[in-house]
């Protein structure tokens, strides 16, 4: 009991104390200085080239503590980078630009970049070094595959070179045969915004000089001045400098220097093509080796792709082959399926038996059913077939078979063989089709071979077993003679033989038909078409 009264006296005692503060002391003695600290540096330092994050070098910031208070970044003190700028590393791309020349592979620094790359494509940009070697191997039927182009393109950093594959094979057409046109441009030029960035290049080597338009789709030629400069017309090989043109909707229209009507010899339509901001172009004139007026095409590369842009009054074109031997003279009318009460367009007219013509102006792009009708009575329908085709397709029709209209139970019936051409022609090779279209003959065997060589059970046929209404495709043949002989399945016994046909010269286009003859017999005959020189049908 006492011990609980003491502790309860000490503690009013300690609360008594502590409501009467006292005086403040006296301050004590300063401390010591402490140690000074470190300054913290920024340096902007250039990336030599071979860096591994800036290949072409480059600008840097660095930042760090300069630990050894000299006031200089040591590379020792740098706690952190910031890449300011990388030189672009150079950049390659190509065009396949000459009109007569095989497809190619594209070879740099002795590395395949590109393969298979036919006239009128091309490639986006690929990465190279400074000191490159740009060759251009044709691909050839025999294998040879020869190097055409072997060119030296020495490139800066932040720059972008287009080489373009231009002229012909056939010396006789320019004289300079095929060569590398290298274009090089900066890659790190800025746009402007709202603007879209072009160069034009003639390339076409059968075209003369021209004035380029680009302008309002509704704009008079005669108001306007071309991009490449009054007084100055592009001819074959030249390269504008780089236009800046607001984006919008635009005409490009191409007029042969000194022609007073400005008619064009191109004219991208009335519709105009939309051309974005930000778009940097090249667009190249090459030759228009497919159907139609106009003299060339453009081929448009934006750095990822190639893409063709064709006169807007291009047609599409097919070669009509009248191969039936009881039909009489028909017409050929094409109807357009998206039309319920149109009236029939007629494409020809009057063609007889054995006859063939291109009709080079078939309205495209559209979607037909085509008639064949007797020209004499034009409800007798022999035969319809469809035909979708775009802008510059390029097809064969043949009609045979039997018509029998005296019902004489005559087969096979009369039908449409249609088949999409490939027209161009090549100087290193000769494009060869052969067609069976004769209706009284069965299966056949097509040989190709040596001249001179004897059709006996040693000789592998190139195809066997083709039907009435099959070919063969369109072949390519390595300049040089051939025989070509027909027989029926399994006969070594010819039915058509073409003897010593000269390919030397390269660059023919063929198509090979075994046909009936009008009055019958045994054997087809052979019904051979230079399908670069078709005569024009007739104007209905």
């Amino acid at each position: 009991m006492k011990k609980q009264i003491y502790v309860a006296s000490m503690l009013s005692a300690a609360m008594f104390l502590a409501a009467c503060d006292g005086d403040d002391g006296l301050n004590g003695a300063d401390g010591s200085n402490g140690i000074d600290g470190l300054n913290s540096l920024v340096a902007v330092r250039d990336i030599p080239k071979g860096d591994a994050v800036c290949l072409g070098g480059g600008t840097a910031l660095d930042s760090g503590l300069d630990a050894n208070n000299d006031g200089v970044l040591d590379a020792g003190e740098v706690t952190a980078t910031e890449i300011l700028e990388c030189e672009a590393t150079p950049t390659i791309r190509a065009l396949h630009a000459s009109p007569d020349a095989p497809a190619v592979n594209i070879i740099v620094n002795g590395a395949a970049a590109l393969s298979g790359v036919d006239f009128s494509q091309g490639s986006g940009f690929v990465p190279v070094v400074e000191s490159n070697t740009v060759q251009v191997q044709a691909i050839t039927p025999d294998g040879a595959n020869p190097i055409v182009i072997d060119a030296a393109v020495d490139l800066d950093y932040n720059t972008e070179a287009s080489i373009l594959a231009i002229g012909t094979v056939d010396t006789a057409d320019d004289g300079l045969g095929v060569f590398a046109l290298p274009i090089v441009n900066p890659s790190d030029e800025r746009i402007t915004p709202g603007f879209f960035r072009a160069q034009i290049v003639h390339g076409s080597p059968s075209a003369p000089p021209v004035n380029v338009y680009v302008t309002g789709v509704a704009d008079d030629l005669a108001s306007a001045s071309p991009v490449n400069g009054v007084g100055t017309p592009l001819s074959f090989e030249d390269v504008t400098g780089r236009l800046e043109v607001p984006e919008g909707d635009y005409r490009i229209r191409i007029v042969v220097d000194g022609d007073a009507t400005l008619t064009p010899v191109f004219d991208t339509g009335a519709t105009g093509i939309s051309l974005a901001a930000g778009a940097d172009l090249m667009i190249v004139a090459i030759d228009n080796t497919g159907p139609g007026a106009s003299a060339v095409d453009l081929i448009v590369l934006d750095g990822t792709a190639a893409a063709k842009i064709e006169d807007a009054a291009t047609p599409a074109s097919a070669i009509a082959v009248h191969l039936s031997p009881d039909a009489p003279a028909v017409d050929i009318l094409a109807d357009v399926n998206s039309t319920a009460n149109d009236e029939a367009i007629p494409l020809v007219r009057n063609v007889a038996f054995g006859q063939f013509c291109d009709l080079n102006a078939v309205p495209a792009p559209g979607d037909y059913t085509i008639n064949v009708v007797a020209n004499a009575d034009n409800s007798i329908v022999a035969t319809s077939f469809q035909l979708a085709v775009e802008q510059s397709t390029e097809a064969t029709a043949v009609v045979s078979g039997f018509l029998d209209l005296a019902g004489a139970g005559l087969t096979p019936a009369i039908t449409a063989l249609p088949a999409i051409d490939d027209r161009r022609s090549i100087k290193t090779e000769t494009k060869l089709r052969i067609t069976h279209a004769s209706p009284s003959t069965g299966l056949v065997d097509i040989y190709l071979v040596a001249p001179g060589t004897l059709i006996d059970n040693t000789v592998t046929p190139a195809f066997e077993d083709v039907p009435f209404g099959a070919d063969t495709g369109t072949l390519s043949i390595a300049n040089g003679t051939y025989d070509a002989v027909v027989t029926a399945a399994d006969s070594t016994t010819p039915a058509i033989e073409l003897l010593g046909l000269d390919f030397t010269a390269g660059g023919a286009v063929l198509n090979v038909i075994a046909r009936d003859l009008a009055a019958g017999g045994l054997d087809p005959a052979p019904l051979i078409i230079d399908m670069t020189n078709v005569p024009a049908c007739a104007t209905p």
